[in-house]
């Protein structure tokens, strides 16, 4: 009989232990999403300043909490360079998953700068510049090229043979990703800011080339912290799409129709001191 009292004595106290524990993780965590909540709130009030303008769509989420505020948020803007990124996240998901690996190789295709929606084969990148025909390319070269010089022309080829030659699967993808099958150059910053996220969250090389593109101290990159961002800019459209490395990360889209780099940066600045 004593014998099961001392089972039942150390049976109670390691239940009342275990209780314990489970008792103080959702403090912690409620505590985290009061904060985050407060984060938000502090970001939307910003924005509410921007509330009548219609050329500008901003989506900030709070990476640790997914709390978000934003302005026009699904308003539809011509994305330029930033709609590389639903490219470049799908490259990386099918490494992820197996279908290639960043040493695979594929060979120049000019029907690649022919497809619907496809970059114009001008514009940034030196891929353009080169002795390209009958050559062939890595992955690596091309998603690199495509995010830290903005290349259309590798972009192109990322999505002629890797989305293009897997079209069901990548429709699939960018509908879980960013609510659409569609791919195209005109998005909405919330489809922006959620892709920015996926590229982000693969940890993957993506996220170390977006923070050292040629544009990394422009826009969003103002902010006096690393900052891995993509931007887009054709005419009027001028886009950056960002995940904000500060003490509570977070990221930040900014889709605008007719807004200078100093106009975005300010915003940026306005949005990271309520929510660094």
């Amino acid at each position: 009989m004593p014998a099961v009292k001392t089972v039942r004595k150390k049976s109670t106290t390691k239940q009342s232990s275990a209780t314990s524990s489970k008792k103080t993780n959702p403090i912690k965590s409620k505590s985290t999403q009061t904060a985050g909540n407060h984060r938000a709130q502090a970001v939307q009030s910003v924005l509410n300043q921007y509330r009548n303008q219609k050329n500008v769509g901003v989506v900030y989420t709070d990476l640790k909490t997914g709390k978000t505020a934003t302005i026009n948020g699904d308003r539809m803007f011509y994305a330029a360079s930033v709609a590389k990124l639903p490219v470049v996240a799908y490259v990386q998901h099918a490494i992820v998953t197996g279908k290639i690996s960043w040493t695979t190789k594929f060979t120049y295709a000019d029907a690649a700068n022919a497809l619907p929606n496809a970059m114009i084969s001008g514009g940034t990148g030196t891929l353009q510049n080169e002795n390209h025909q009958g050559k062939s390319y890595t992955v690596m070269d091309l998603t690199q090229r495509a995010i830290e010089q903005s290349d259309n022309q590798a972009s192109n080829q990322l999505l002629y043979h890797v989305a293009h030659a897997n079209e069901q699967d990548f429709k699939q993808y960018l509908q879980s990703t960013i609510g659409s099958k569609t791919y195209s150059k005109t998005m909405n910053a919330m489809q922006v800011n959620r892709v920015i996220i996926a590229v982000w969250q693969q940890k993957q090389k993506a996220s170390t080339w977006l923070e050292q593109t040629n544009w990394k101290h422009d826009k969003i990159g103002t902010l006096p912290v690393t900052v891995a961002h993509k931007i887009g800019i054709n005419g009027a459209a001028n886009n950056d799409t960002a995940i904000v490395v500060s003490r509570h990360q977070f990221a930040l889209t900014i889709m605008t129709d007719g807004w200078s780099d100093a106009q975005i940066a300010k915003l940026a600045q306005q949005i990271y001191a309520v929510a660094k």
